[in-house]
């Protein structure tokens, strides 16, 4: 690793020197200087000058999202801003975990604020615990997936406390400001985008082919109608069995079905499938068509834009539909009455999104877990008899067909499936009143409002009970706001305030049902089908904020500014309402120290402390109505009790930083350093069950983050026909538990499905993985017990699930009409615990279990005896691979670093003289996205593909899917 980073350090500086010699055109400077000067979008959405801000941010362009074919618009972030995590697994419109300078509460919420054209919009994950913790279900993602990358013009990423102070308690982990495209007064323009993109499996779990089923290293044998055969333990889920021989011949479990007349009892050759695990997964396939139109009517600009989206996973039968359709528009109704609105509606439906982790239904669990190497994928596929029973090669028997633990996937595929819509509007609207230049105000009003419908299926014959649910979800949010600004300049002197209040009203409510006992009719699914009374419950909670805010800004000179905001938030959920201050200033130290190299140079500083908010009815301690016990109602205690006095989290950021550009704009430089400090944080604290609860919520602990952001621009080449532009961001965070409650020294977040825990320790970064250690002499050596297994430790660290670091390196090459560009994403350290290669090993499914081909040779441990002799006691092979169990857990901790190629995007112009005066203009774009992985500590595992839910629970991989390269091309036609 430490060669990558210095290769990358000799480019920027052989770039420096490339700069230093660089001629540009004089009237290049203005155009550049403007550039680093210019206009960003703020929080509110307030348009200021860069030079102006004290605080961290950076802009995105639109085109860098949809040009490279992304349809999440969260998940294209990574690699592209400094200081930004961003986790997106590879499994079909799933979870996107994104934060920003570290972590920051325990239980709380630590995912930045998303605004699009200033609606805050919802980005709820839906997943239960028991997917997140990976112990199976499935990932329905976020809602931010509405979110169209083909609309959007600009993303600002204010990155702290200090930038995004103005939007009160949910923003001290930062805002992604998301700006779509509007009409542009004076021109009418329409484009068509379509494209289309494949997606194959890449980085999987590496499985021996030289062994196939059971426990024995030689076949049962069966009397079947007068005649010995060779049999297979069809009910034993592992792959210790006999070594692949082609001339040992035995009945196959498909072998049994007198309707399938071509193999029933016809033995076959004991070898490797000739189509295996590979095979089943197909080329996912996603089809993109944007149509926009933008037209100007006098003092009216509208903008119309519909995308649709068509999904096909990897796995077959599961696919998304999406559909958006946005209107933008804004008129001047008067010479002083400006009007504008913009709507969006989505509609999302997706089938059968594959279930993962340790499921029942989870097809990864099935093939890299636990399982039978010498299964042909062909003979899979006949999954059903005529009469609608299941086949599956897990057996109970050779003469009992029912399934043992495992159905045949391509049943769990076909009849287990599941469906999910939701229907959503969100957008805005409002008036701008100018009494002159120099005064105005404005009214809005933002809506985001869902609807989501889930519902799952265990088919009759299925190996777990059959079962029916159905899940309804609403959700609103409305905020209502008015702000009056006043700006102004006064000699050297210039002056930037407003002042304004929100009302923001947020309602949710969700209805649940399930069969119980079984399903009576098969493939009817319905809640009344169910052998036994179906189960209901439902929740809806109503919450509500109103707040005043304000912020002044005072600049001298263009030189020297100083701003400060302040909000005060009256929640519905807490006794106490709250103040949030911050104070940024920020010095343009190029306007005094004038310098042919120096072209921009500014420093700057910010002070920030927000309170964030909690959940609804956190305050009083209410009766749990629980599920009904023959007939009787049930009424109980909570497990945890609430405190009415309990106070919001504070955070309080500082921030310093330094902007500057050289060399008439061709190298620029942005560095921040910040140290953030939370406490209150709110835990719920384990209470002697004496007291009628489990828990009780408590204000306790303290959490500190102090890091680093760097990002470095070079444009080593720019002339008329060619230009060469390289981005480097760096982001380094250091994260502390300070302290907890008292002498409390560890909170356990989650389990994972077997073995180790994640925590929060006192004294260590956030989520730190608990198990077993190796246990070593006084030299380094594991030691061995009795039985030559490795002594395991008492519980401990194992490592965080925090990086190091996180580094993005972008080359963008354009030659005339032709461009390149490519992202190489970096991330350092980490930690992940793999339940597959957990049990892979146990069952003897992965590569390393096979031994080189020689299992018969057994395995003696590394290590030394407790007496400090060499260890010389002999395992045999399935012995050996169930000690990754029992024993040490650190066997199944991974570093979770990785060096990827994100992104490569080749876009075409074509020349006019081909195009014609019906168009525009066309582009042609080829784009690649993951396409190679490298400095992986587990081969088989992409470390980004280890959490299943975009919350607290992360780094506890259960069973995930393959990740996926994906690869395609888009063409807009202008018109």
């Amino acid at each position: 690793m430490k060669k990558i980073t210095m290769s990358l350090l000799v480019v920027v500086l052989s770039s420096s020197v490339a700069i230093v010699n660089a001629q540009q055109k004089k009237n290049d400077t203005a155009t550049q200087t403007k550039e680093i000067e210019g206009v960003v979008v703020t929080a509110l959405g307030i348009k200021r000058e860069k030079k102006a801000l004290g605080y961290a941010s950076q802009e995105i362009k639109g085109d860098i999202i949809s040009e490279a074919g992304q349809t999440n618009a969260l998940s294209a972030l990574s690699g592209n801003v400094a200081g930004v995590q961003v986790t997106a697994p590879s499994t079909m419109g799933g979870s996107t975990r994104i934060t920003m300078r570290g972590i920051s509460s325990i239980t709380g919420e630590n995912r930045p604020l998303i605004i699009v054209d200033g609606v805050p919009l919802d980005n709820s994950n839906v997943n239960s615990e028991d997917t997140q913790r990976g112990a199976g279900g499935r990932d329905y993602g976020d809602a931010s997936f509405d979110i169209n990358p083909d609309d959007i013009e600009s993303v600002t990423v204010l990155k702290g406390g200090p930038a995004a102070a103005l939007y009160g308690s949910r923003a001290g982990n930062g805002a992604i400001l998301y700006t779509t495209k509007s009409a542009k007064k004076g021109r009418t323009d329409i484009q068509l985008n379509t494209g289309v993109s494949f997606e194959s499996i890449y980085i999987r779990p590496r499985l021996q082919n030289q062994y196939g089923g059971g426990y024995s290293d030689t076949l049962p044998t069966a009397n079947i109608n007068g005649q010995t055969y060779n049999i297979q333990e069809y009910e034993t889920d592992a792959s210790w069995g006999p070594k692949y021989d082609p001339n040992l011949m035995y009945l196959p479990w498909y072998a049994f079905d007198p309707e399938f007349s071509n193999d029933y009892l016809k033995p076959v050759p004991w070898i490797a499938p000739k189509k295996d695990v590979d095979s089943f997964f197909d080329t996912g396939v996603t089809y993109t068509n944007n149509l926009s139109v933008s037209k100007s009517f006098g003092d009216t600009n509208v903008r119309l834009s519909y995308t649709n989206t068509n999904i096909g996973g990897i796995i077959p039968t599961s696919k998304i539909k999406k559909d958006n359709f946005n209107i933008n528009v804004n008129s001047k109704l008067s010479d002083n009455l400006k009007a504008e609105a913009i709507f969006n509606y989505v509609h999302t439906n997706g089938f059968n999104r594959p279930e993962v982790g340790y499921g029942d239904n989870s097809v990864a669990q099935k093939f890299y877990q636990f399982g039978q190497r010498n299964l042909d994928f062909t003979k899979l596929k006949d999954y059903k008899l005529s009469n609608g029973a299941q086949r599956t090669w897990n057996r109970t028997g050779w003469d009992n067909p029912t399934p043992l633990y495992s159905d045949n996937p391509y049943w769990t595929i076909n009849e287990n499936t599941s469906e999910d819509s939701r229907h959503r509007f969100f957008g805005n609207a409002g008036l701008t009143y100018n009494f002159n230049k120099n005064f105005y105000i404005v009214g809005k009003v933002y809506g985001d409002v869902y609807s989501q419908n889930i519902s799952s299926r265990v088919a009759v014959g299925s190996q777990a009970v059959s079962e029916y649910t159905l899940q309804k979800r609403n959700v609103s949010e409305f905020n209502y706001e008015g702000r009056a600004h006043y700006n102004n300049n006064f000699g050297d002197f210039s002056l930037n305030t407003f002042a304004g209040f929100n009302i923001r009203d947020n309602k949710m409510s969700w209805l649940n049902g399930t069969t119980v006992g079984g399903l009576i009719i098969p493939n009817l699914y319905n809640l009344n089908n169910g052998k036994e009374n179906s189960l209901a419950s439902n929740y809806s909670e109503h919450s509500s904020i109103k707040s005043l805010f304000a912020s002044v800004s005072l600049g001298y000179k263009d030189m020297l500014f100083l701003e400060a905001t302040g909000r005060n938030d009256w929640f519905s959920m807490l006794n106490k309402d709250e103040f949030y201050p911050s104070v940024t200033g920020s010095f343009v130290f190029s306007k005094v120290l004038k310098a042919d190299w120096l072209s921009f140079g500014k420093i700057r500083a910010g002070w920030s402390s927000i309170a964030a908010g909690t959940a609804p009815y956190s305050r009083l301690t209410y009766t749990v109505i629980g599920l009904p016990f023959n007939g009787a109602p049930q009424y109980s205690n909570p497990n945890t009790s609430n405190d009415p006095n309990i106070k919001p989290e504070l955070k309080i950021t500082q921030e310093v930083g330094l902007e500057a550009s050289f060399f008439k704009n061709r190298l620029s430089v942005d560095f921040t350093y910040y140290e953030t400090k939370s406490k209150d944080l709110i835990i719920a604290l384990p209470v002697d069950p004496a007291t009628g609860f489990l828990f009780k919520r408590i204000n306790a602990g303290e959490m500190t983050n102090k890091g680093i952001e760097a990002m470095v621009n070079i444009t080593p080449v720019r002339n008329d026909n060619f230009s060469w532009d390289l981005t480097w961001n760096f982001a380094r965070n250091r994260n502390k538990l300070v302290n907890l409650y008292q002498d409390l020294q560890n909170y356990v977040l989650t389990n994972a499905p077997f073995r180790a825990q994640l925590t929060a320790q006192v004294g260590q970064a956030y989520g730190t993985i608990w198990g077993t250690d190796y246990v070593y002499d006084a030299n380094g050596n594991r030691v061995v017990d009795e039985n030559g297994f490795y002594k395991a430790s008492e519980i401990k660290s194992l490592g965080s699930i925090l990086p190091d670091y996180n580094m993005g390196f972008r080359n963008t090459l354009r030659y005339k009409s032709l461009s390149l560009s490519f992202l190489i994403d970096i991330q350092q350290g980490g930690k992940y615990f793999s339940t597959t290669h957990m049990w892979g090993m146990y069952s003897g499914m992965l590569e390393e279990t096979a031994l080189g081909g020689n299992r018969e040779a057994g395995v003696i441990l590394d290590g030394v005896k407790e007496d400090g002799t060499r260890n010389d006691i002999l395992l045999d092979a399935p012995t050996w691979g169930g000690t990754y169990y029992n024993t040490v857990d650190a066997q199944n901790v991974f570093d979770a670093s990785y060096i990827k190629l994100r992104d490569v995007t080749l876009g075409y112009d074509l020349p006019k003289s081909l195009i014609g005066n019906v168009f525009q203009g066309i582009r042609i774009s080829a784009f690649a996205r993951n396409l190679f992985a490298w400095n992986l500590a587990n081969k088989g595992i992409d470390p980004e593909n280890t959490s299943y839910g975009s919350g607290n629970i992360q780094g506890m991989e259960g069973g995930s899917l393959p990740s996926t390269r994906t690869y395609g091309f888009n063409v807009n036609f202008k018109f």
